[in-house]
């Protein structure tokens, strides 16, 4: 186990046991991969982008993410890449796109058609074929919507930019599409 791999699950730890989650996502979608290691270039794109991921809204508009990533060369065979990601989705509208309340016998539930975000992460793969781990910051945005009191769906999109060793560089992007549980 690498030392960044081990500093990501120290602060996912100490994250997870301050944090309340209210939300777990499973997305599944396509991606594109263009890597650089020397003179070596190589591109990829393919459906075969799987996502799970535990949400924790932090403020009215701010949620923590920490999730987990499989990236596969042919939907389910073939090389694979896979790590963990971390990140903070900003939502201008509020993070609650499904709202429950609550008294005595009398219930209120609020559901958001459309709850747009944009999101800053830190990302880390292990790439099978090359035996090698690359990590690195993405940017990206999505949007959610409501279905029932605690289903959402929701639209991601990603843009990783990932270094490795031997001045290798990587780039990411993905979209995946999901479901989201509110509880």
């Amino acid at each position: 186990m690498g030392i960044v791999q081990l500093r990501l699950i120290i602060i996912l730890s100490l994250i997870a046991f301050n944090a309340h989650a209210n939300k777990l996502s499973l997305g599944v979608g396509g991606y594109s991969l263009s890597a650089d290691v020397g003179s070596e270039k190589t591109n990829l794109s393919n459906l075969g982008a799987y996502k799970f991921q535990y949400h924790s809204k932090l403020l009215e508009n701010f949620e923590l993410v920490l999730g987990y990533a499989i990236l596969v060369e042919n939907i389910f065979t073939g090389d694979k890449a896979f790590g963990p990601n971390m990140g903070l989705n900003y939502f201008p509208m509020g993070s609650q796109t499904l709202s429950n309340i609550t008294l005595s016998d009398f219930s209120i539930s609020s559901i958001k058609k459309l709850n747009p975000y944009v999101s800053v992460g830190f990302n880390q793969r292990q790439y099978q074929s090359i035996n090698s781990s690359y990590s690195g910051f993405s940017i990206g945005g999505g949007v959610e919507t409501g279905w029932t009191k605690n289903l959402l769906f929701y639209l991601d999109l990603q843009y990783a930019s990932l270094d490795g060793p031997n001045e290798g560089s990587a780039t990411e992007i993905s979209s995946v599409i999901g479901i989201g549980y509110d509880y």
